[in-house]
């Protein structure tokens, strides 16, 4: 069953343009004119009350056919709405919470905190709605609030996170036996598992400082070769990362600038963190690791005797960390 929902929404688009075009033929041949035409050309060959015996039985298989193909195109657009990896509405999670009955106070934490979650990621927030998102899981586990944790992983750059939830969310739909919920679940995991696109570096706010504004940190490449290009700038850590599986960046210097990096750590519930600073071929330049409640790390500074980049790892408690690129 699961497989049929699948062709029928890879075919919906195809069969839809099918249907539109059987549409017009059959608005054609209802005319006067186009059947005329036709009758003409065929000649002598058919009698004219045969032609319109044809014809008509024509339009009747045409028709069978048409609503037919209007069955698949509009069934196929609707599993695709409801099989697409997506954000979540607040009403259908309150949806799976009265369906699982859940505990009225641990239902109501659920759906404060996702809702507070749908907010902060409208607003770009993505660290604080990945938390709220993570207090609603923790007061209620649904497959509503971990298919969207997922995707907000994906768009901050934890595909690893997003990788295991959405492998939960089709462990968890396969087990239950609903073809709609897995295929779902499936596309979720195809979706996150495409490795994400690079994104381009936006402008640096001008009041951007290790407390104000700042820009989101990208998705970190997972060695040398694969890290991200940075502009100079305050940027906002999305995600913390395991130790054994850091994320590099690059910053571009030119002969005689120098790249100063200083990391400030969350305000709260800080776990420690560690920033490495690399030069243009790889080598460790220095370190540091810093822990503790809005605890901020020593200068990190290199001097480029080249035009190049240099390099920063980070691991640890990144997320909501605040990590100051700058180049005089």
């Amino acid at each position: 069953m699961t497989e049929l929902i699948k062709v029928i929404v890879s075919i919906k688009d195809p069969f839809t343009l099918l249907a539109f075009f059987a549409v017009v033929l059959l608005i054609a041949f209802r005319t006067s004119t186009v059947p005329e035409s036709v009758f003409r050309l065929v000649g002598q060959k058919v009698g004219r009350d045969r032609f319109y015996v044809l014809l008509n039985r024509t339009l009747l298989y045409a028709f069978a056919v048409f609503l037919v193909l209007c069955g698949i195109a509009v069934l196929g657009q609707v599993l695709s709405y409801m099989t697409t990896a997506r954000a979540a509405s607040v009403e259908e999670l309150k949806g799976e919470l009265a369906l699982r009955q859940a505990d009225g106070a641990a239902a109501q934490s659920a759906i404060t905190e996702y809702q507070k979650a749908l907010e902060l990621s409208r607003n770009d927030k993505l660290g604080e709605a990945i938390t709220s998102l993570e207090a609603s899981l923790k007061a209620v586990p649904t497959a509503t609030a971990r298919e969207t944790l997922a995707l907000l992983y994906q768009k901050a750059g934890n595909r690893d996170g997003a990788i295991r939830l959405a492998e939960q969310a089709v462990s968890e739909a396969r087990d239950s036996g609903d073809a709609v919920k897995t295929t779902k679940a499936e596309r979720l995991l195809a979706s996150v598992t495409t490795p994400p696109q690079r994104m381009a570096s936006q402008p640096c706010p001008p009041d951007a400082g290790l407390v104000g504004a700042k820009l989101n940190l990208p998705p970190g490449g997972d060695d040398f070769e694969t890290s991200p290009l940075l502009v100079p700038c305050v940027y906002s850590g999305q995600f913390d990362v395991e130790e054994s599986q850091p994320k590099y960046y690059k910053v571009g210097l030119k002969s005689g600038q120098t790249l100063r990096v200083v990391l400030r750590t969350r305000g709260v519930d800080a776990k420690s963190t560690s920033v490495n600073l690399h030069g243009p071929n790889g080598g460790h330049l220095s370190g540091y690791t810093v822990w503790g409640e809005s605890a901020i790390t020593r200068p990190l500074e290199y001097k480029a005797d080249q035009f190049g980049a240099a390099y920063v790892k980070l691991s640890g408690g990144v997320r909501g960390s605040a990590l100051d690129l700058s180049v005089r």
